[in-house]
């Protein structure tokens, strides 16, 4: 009866949030209610700290919007009032704001416009962790030392004339006596001053110390490949110390999968592949290598707990040479998938490699596996801005020049993995942003609880075994039944972005992302069609 009640809970509300390494920024492009909406939300480094919201509605008249910060922890009941989004001056449809963050956790940010569309209400999931440390500037402090040093030294005239001239009558000399009483109080006062200084210093070091023991500490994994059965196979065990096996027992599928493991060989960003590790123990994952060539791989593996929070995993992995007699008897996962392409070291980068015009707009495209184009809709050799929010837009063409009508993957019409060429910036996109529709399910469905404490559904076993067999179960269904269990209730419609136009929207991705970084980058983009994962490759600048 359990497993059923856990199969119920996975399948119509998956928990899915994805992880990133260097993007902080959480991106949501779609509707709220009957407004088209773009929200940027960037979460504060520091907990207490606030979120900037940033809110572009591309439909209708606006009259207010209100933004609330829900924990999953504590649910609607025990979260705070909204606070407005206000107009942005000389930006027509633009809203900003900022709520507070008050603890750590797994969280969301609660965006509620109303305007001549009537109500409508969208939830973006996010993570308050504390990321960083805060220093003092140094002027502020030289000030704060001087008024200290002033307030001591007023505290301490007070103590002793508090016991000596606060006694003298009008007009009467002062004496030997009473300097005795002066000096003495102002020695008490200075001990008692000194004393407070030392205890609140203790205090203030306990709390830092506090403070750097919450900090947001990723999980450490040593990653290896092997020979297994004549085939390679990568091995990922995440270090126990860094992480209470424990928790690890709660992780859910995403998108049908526990792990998304993502390597891309390191210099030359040339070779891509994704694969979803099978679960061998709470510490331990497994998967047979592709054909990639050797050399030396960076390695993300993104994970999520029950409640929403995510975790990637991070690791560098040298890839030998496959043998020549590889037999490949180990089975791997239908959907694993990899390419390789051109150097990003070469001097004719990929995104130069055809003009296009695509929906009347500029575009350039890469050839997929199949014979069929993905373009992308962008400037030839243009320039991001980085912090700024772009809809990524890709049509696929298919070899006759005619719209090729795409299938869900993984429960989405197509996947993006971005990185950064450095390694310092890595993250898995989807349609609608950097986390999936699910995940709106499932904190919506926490929003309208009335409890106000969540708690673990079930004993660490029973979660994972439950786990395992919906894993299993998924497995074995038909593609189509398991596409349909995966994004019950995607809008197709919504897929093409809040610019782009209505026509052959069944072969259009819009993908929206900020890059936080300036840098060069490499855009890997996964679609589907004709039962085949098809993956694209587009290169980036961003100042």
């Amino acid at each position: 009866m359990k497993f059923f009640k856990y199969l119920f809970l996975f399948l119509s509300f998956p928990i899915i949030t994805h992880a990133h390494v260097g993007s902080s920024g959480v991106v949501y492009e779609g509707k709220a209610g009957k407004y088209p909406v773009q929200v940027f939300v960037q979460p504060p480094d520091v907990i207490p700290g606030t979120a900037q919201v940033t809110v572009m509605v591309g439909q209708g008249t606006v009259e207010s919007i209100q933004l609330k910060p829900i924990y999953f922890s504590a649910g609607d009941e025990g979260s705070p009032q909204a606070d407005p989004a206000l107009p942005v001056s000389g930006e027509p449809g633009q809203f900003q704001g900022s709520v507070w963050f008050m603890e750590t956790g797994s969280a969301s940010v609660q965006v509620t416009i109303k305007g001549s569309l009537g109500t409508g209400t969208v939830v973006i999931p996010m993570v308050a962790v504390s990321t960083a440390t805060r220093q003092m500037p140094e002027i502020t402090g030289w000030v704060l030392v001087g008024l200290g040093v002033l307030l001591i030294g007023l505290l301490i005239t007070i103590f002793g004339a508090s016991v000596s001239d606060g006694l003298m009558k009008p007009g009467q000399a002062d004496t030997a006596q009473t300097r005795r009483k002066r000096v003495t109080g102002s020695i008490v006062g200075a001990t008692f001053c000194f004393g407070l200084i030392f205890i609140g210093n203790n205090w203030w070091k306990d709390r830092a110390n506090e403070y750097k023991d919450y900090l947001y500490k990723p999980y450490r994994a040593t990653s290896s490949v092997h020979q297994k059965e004549g085939q390679s196979v990568l091995t990922l065990q995440i270090d126990s110390n860094s992480v209470q096996q424990r928790s690890l027992s709660y992780l859910v599928p995403d998108h049908g999968k526990l792990m998304h493991l993502f390597l891309v060989r390191q210099g030359t960003m040339d070779a891509f592949a994704h694969l979803h590790p099978n679960r061998l123990d709470s510490l331990t994952f497994q998967a047979p290598l592709p054909d990639l060539p050797p050399g030396k791989y960076l390695l993300y593996a993104d994970m999520v707990r029950y409640h929403g929070f995510s975790y990637t995993v991070t690791d560098t992995l040298e890839i030998p040479a496959l043998p020549k007699t590889q037999t490949k008897t180990l089975k791997s996962d239908p959907e694993d998938t990899f390419a390789v392409t051109s150097s990003v070291t070469k001097t004719q980068p990929l995104l130069g490699d055809q003009n296009i015009t695509i929906c009347g707009k500029p575009g350039v495209k890469t050839k997929l596996q199949d014979g069929s184009t993905i373009v992308w809709e962008a400037q030839p050799n243009q320039t991001f801005q980085s912090g700024k929010v772009y809809s990524l837009n890709f049509s696929v063409i298919d070899p006759n020049g005619k719209p090729a009508a795409l299938q869900p993957y993984l429960g989405m019409m197509g996947h993006a993995a971005v990185f950064k060429n450095d390694g310092q910036v890595y993250i898995h996109l989807h349609p609608t942003g950097t986390f999936s529709s699910a995940s709106q399910q499932i904190l919506e469905n926490r929003i309208t609880e009335t409890r106000r404490l969540a708690t673990n559904p079930a004993p660490p076993k029973v979660f994972r075994d439950s786990v395992d067999q919906v894993i299993q179960m998924l497995a074995q269904l038909p593609e189509a039944a398991r596409d349909h269990l995966l994004m019950p209730n995607m809008d197709m419609a919504s897929m093409g972005g809040m610019e782009h136009g209505q026509e052959n929207k069944n072969n259009h991705l819009s993908i929206p992302y900020a890059f936080p970084q300036s840098g060069d980058y490499r855009i890997w983009i996964q679609v589907k069609r004709n039962n085949k994962v098809l993956t694209g490759v587009f290169d980036a600048s961003v100042k």
